[in-house]
């Protein structure tokens, strides 16, 4: 195999820069849906958690580590100075209502951050594998710039991409590590890791990299302290990225062990999880071609190196185990930290495949990428439809007078709809006495109210219905006004409701049992006003059923 430090002209580097672009345009497309309004249930906790650091650099939630929020606050704080003209011309108050009445931007920053990210990565894993063979085409980044999962993750405000960046660099690290034994490179491969997980706890299993490499380095193991030295890093990365883990260990404890109960809220059904894993290992490209071209790599890297097979292998095997026992692990992005070793198996096996032959390369590129592009293509499209929930907030926002009493579910299963004044007022008294960060923004929204809006309620639902940690829905439910419509309609009459907009992505009787009597009560007792059909042939998004609720 002819190595080198750069690529041939004839395949590496045009093939490099032909993928990034291409794998450019379904990331950008539709980047901006749903705005103003958010539909991914993640994303505001992401950039809640990011914009809170301007008030305190100790994260109110460990739900997340804090590298990624931490990158949003430095680039808000960017944008703050630009947009505030270096706070002569606004104060950070107007910046805080612009985040609670018109966040499009903050948004926008956190989803280009996220695309550009993963365009790094592959970039990463790009130029090792041109280095690693100058006639080689970037398989494994041509793969993983067709794979739907990281697609989706592109277009939205979450860590997993940073993950993504910062996996690939660890194993690109630890791979020329196995190949000529710089401890440098086993040192970076340590930070790195560590700093993956700084990005997203699912990336600890990749972090098995590290001892693998130094085990199966090319004399043998290095020496001892080497991996001392290089675990110690790590641990640094992670400390880094998330510092209260150290400096207040005591609450970010007891954050893991809220999401632990998370797992006793559902029984676990190990081998339904166990295939969806599998699932997931094998269409980690958008269809099953990539996972059949990783085991056939699989099988070639261990014919010709079966140092390198190991270290390719061991941790993508270590995920799946990992994944199959959690009790949420059919997640496809909690497999994220090992697509870089299954994507540069599965280069192994169509680079066989391709063999030298311009045509046959070209038939396997299509063969692997054609999946990915057309499912990715389909996700960017469904973006792209009309959406019922903003169909809704317009609907209300002609129906509806201001301060009229809204029952509404999450805000990302319903219509946006503006608080009133008075309403941001006294949430914002209330967050104070609690020691909530959300306190600030609540007075920057009373403070800088454009007039008019609706009273706001939502329906309160248990942590099991929602599927989140105890302790951190109930934190949530505390900063806002929550209504127990359990026993039924009563509790929404005595609140004065005027209109219940009912979502086929929130609360349902099939799954919310405790919530039966109220959604009997609401079809019998209030008149359905309004319907916004989803599906086929109809707007994207929930069903939304808005009824009015008269009063004796």
């Amino acid at each position: 195999m002819k190595r080198g430090g750069g690529c041939a002209v004839a395949a590496g580097w045009p093939a490099a820069l032909a993928l990034c672009a291409l794998a450019l345009l379904p990331r950008l497309l539709a980047l901006g849906w749903g705005l103003p309004q958010v539909y991914n249930a993640d994303e505001p906790h992401v950039v809640n958690t990011a914009v809170s650091l301007a008030g305190s650099l100790r994260p109110h939630s460990f739900k997340y580590p804090t590298l990624w929020p931490t990158v949003l606050a430095a680039a808000y704080g960017l944008w703050f100075v630009f947009w505030s003209c270096f706070g002569l011309l606004r104060d950070a108050v107007d910046f805080a209502a612009l985040y609670a009445f018109r966040p499009t931007g903050f948004y926008l920053i956190a989803r280009a951050l996220s695309a550009a990210a993963q365009l790094a990565g592959l970039w990463v894993l790009a130029a090792y594998e041109c280095r690693e063979d100058r006639r080689r085409w970037p398989w494994a980044a041509a793969l993983l710039a067709a794979s739907p999962v990281l697609v989706e993750l592109a277009h939205a405000a979450k860590p997993d991409s940073l993950l993504f960046l910062l996996c690939a660099g660890a194993w690109a690290c630890a791979l020329r590590f196995a190949e000529d034994g710089r401890r440098g490179l086993l040192w970076a491969a340590g930070i790195l890791s560590g700093l993956a997980c700084s990005a997203q706890y699912t990336a600890a299993p990749a972090a098995l990299v590290v001892p693998l490499a130094w085990a199966l380095g090319p004399g043998g193991p290095a020496p001892f302290s080497w991996l001392i030295q290089s675990c110690g890093l790590a641990a640094l990365g992670f400390f880094l990225g998330t510092p209260f883990a150290a400096l207040d260990p005591a609450r970010f404890l007891a954050g893991w062990s809220d999401y632990a109960e998370l797992g006793d809220l559902r029984p676990h059904d190990a081998a339904a999880t166990a295939r969806l894993v599998l699932g997931n290992l094998v269409s980690f490209a958008g269809g099953p071609v990539g996972g059949a071209a990783a085991l056939l790599g699989l099988v070639v890297a261990a014919r010709r190196n079966v140092r390198r097979a190991a270290l390719l292998f061991v941790p993508v095997g270590a995920y799946s185990v990992l994944l199959s026992a959690s009790f949420d692990g059919g997640v496809p992005r909690y497999m994220l930290g090992a697509y870089p070793a299954l994507a540069l198996l599965a280069g192994e096996g169509l680079a066989l495949l391709g063999g030298e032959s311009r045509v046959r390369r070209a038939l396997a590129a299509a063969l692997a990428l054609a999946p990915g592009f057309w499912l990715s293509a389909r996700f960017d499209a469904e973006l792209l439809r009309p959406d019922t929930r903003a169909q809704a907030a317009e609907w209300l926002a002609r129906r509806a007078p201001p301060g009229a009493v809204l029952l509404l579910d999450q805000p990302h299963a319903s219509p946006a709809a503006l608080m009133e004044r008075d309403q941001c007022a006294d949430l914002a008294a209330r967050a104070a006495r609690r020691g909530s960060p959300r306190a600030a923004l609540y007075r920057a929204m009373a403070a800088r109210h454009p007039g008019g809006g609706w009273r706001i309620y939502r329906i309160r639902r248990s942590a099991a219905d929602l599927w989140s940690a105890p302790r951190h829905a109930a934190d949530s439910q505390a900063d806002g006004d929550f209504l127990d419509v359990r026993p039924g309609l009563d509790s929404a009459r005595a609140a004065r409701v005027d209109w219940i907009v009912a979502s086929s992505y929130g609360a349902d009787p099939r799954r919310s049992p405790e919530l039966a009597a109220f959604f009997e009560e609401l079809s019998r007792q209030a008149k359905l006003e309004r319907e916004f059909p989803s599906g086929p042939g109809a707007a994207a998004g929930p069903w939304l059923r808005v009824y009015r609720l008269r009063h004796n």
